[in-house]
């Protein structure tokens, strides 16, 4: 066995306070980082690939001379956008987060799952504009959850989108799960699902909610329009297929592991050999697979290879923006995980108007995924801006720290 066979089966570290707060000493070291984002230009085509990486077309975000013709003036990104994209801010260490950040990942090698996110949302991403990325730990817990498997680790990270003079877009607080392999399979009888075929009868309803899906678009949602109460959707996403991953990646790349083919894969995994694991022909392949391959999502526990939480996050966004019409604004958003969404899932996307301050022009939507099984898989909240009567977009909204939630056990 080599040295990096060896590496890349050593077992991870426990998974107990030790080890979380060898973790914690690295909240507030910002990120370095040598994987470069997968748009650092950001342009009209990226925004629709991005788009219709989950699966919508609205024009705003696809037909650069229908979003010259809106409020906006010109194209804008999709809310989502900026995960794609960026230039990484310079990182200067001092000696001692040199120090601390030299060791290695405390968590390598443990498994980890998206379990929620917090957004703000300050102003719009345009083609051209320069985003600066930056990222650091800003919370790491030991917490109980049957998410993933019993005891695990928590960790929340604060992302910021700026240009170079320190203007904000946009806000992303990024909740991650971290459970050992061993804890993840120890409870995959909970996760033991019936996976039906659709029937001709089945997909007939899923097309019909396809067909019956609007996008608001140009006209627009008056705050007097909108009461308490008020109901959104459903849209419908799926039955979830490989093909819909790979599309979610044309939009969006791989990841932030490097993931790549051929000798860039090779190279990645000398970067990150934990990463990687043998597949059945002995052969190296990244641990990201479990979202495509059924084998090894079955040797990590699960029924079926499973999606990216944040899909659905851009689900409800999706039903955000088709409901809210061109000129509103999302402000804030909250998207929690709670299951997992596996190939051949299918999920209807609603939301119901919770409050109305019709001075402010602001409405908060409480959003849902649910599973033909009639799960929640996934839940949120936002608070949309309207725009004036009397024509244009929403009034954009100024930062402030206390927008953002506080993170949550998944």
């Amino acid at each position: 066995m080599n040295p990096v066979q060896a590496f890349a089966q050593a077992t991870p570290r426990a998974l107990d306070e030790e080890t979380i707060e060898a973790v914690r000493r690295r909240v507030g070291i910002p990120v370095r980082r040598s994987r470069r984002p997968h748009n650092e230009v950001c342009s009209s085509d990226s925004f629709r690939h991005f788009a219709q990486g989950y699966g919508d077309d609205n024009p705003l975000y696809s037909e650069p001379g229908y979003a010259g013709g809106s409020s906006w003036g010109s194209s804008i990104a999709p809310p989502l956008y900026p995960t794609s994209a960026g230039i990484l801010r310079p990182v200067a260490w001092s000696a001692d987060e040199e120090a601390e950040m030299a060791g290695g990942d405390p968590l390598a090698g443990i498994g980890q799952y998206m379990c929620g996110e917090r957004w703000v949302f300050v102003r719009p991403v345009r083609a051209g504009d320069l985003l600066l990325r930056s990222q650091w730990l800003f919370s790491a817990d030991l917490k109980t959850s049957v998410f993933g498997g019993g005891t695990g680790a928590l960790l929340s990270h604060r992302i910021a989108w700026e240009d170079d003079a320190g203007s904000p877009y946009a806000f992303r607080f990024l909740d991650f799960w971290h459970a050992d392999r061993d804890g993840t399979r120890k409870t995959a009888k909970s996760r033991q699902i019936e996976r039906a075929p659709f029937s001709d009868e089945d997909i007939e309803r899923i097309d019909a909610c396809y067909e019956a899906e609007t996008v608001r678009g140009s006209t627009p949602r008056l705050i007097d329009e909108v009461q308490v109460g008020d109901e959104l959707g459903p849209i419908v996403k799926g039955p979830l297929t490989v093909t819909d991953v790979i599309g979610w990646h044309v939009g969006t790349g791989m990841g932030d592991y490097g993931v790549g083919p051929l000798r860039i894969g090779y190279r990645n995994r000398r970067r990150v050999p934990k990463f990687y694991l043998r597949n059945e022909l002995g052969v190296w392949d990244a641990a990201q697979r479990c979202h495509w391959d059924q084998g090894w999502a079955e040797r990590l526990g699960h029924p079926a290879p499973y999606d990216y939480g944040i899909m659905r996050t851009t689900w409800m966004v999706h039903l955000l923006t088709n409901w809210m019409g061109d000129d509103a604004w999302i402000w804030t958003l909250t998207s929690s995980v709670r299951k997992f969404n596996y190939l051949g899932d299918v999920h209807f996307v609603s939301g119901t108007v919770r409050e109305v301050d019709r001075a402010a022009r602001t409405v908060t939507i409480d959003l849902v995924g649910v599973n033909q099984r009639g799960q929640t898989t996934c839940d949120g909240r936002a608070v949309v801006i309207l725009p004036p009567p009397g024509g244009g977009s929403a009034a954009l909204p100024a930062f402030r720290p206390e927008d953002v939630p506080a993170a949550t056990a998944p």
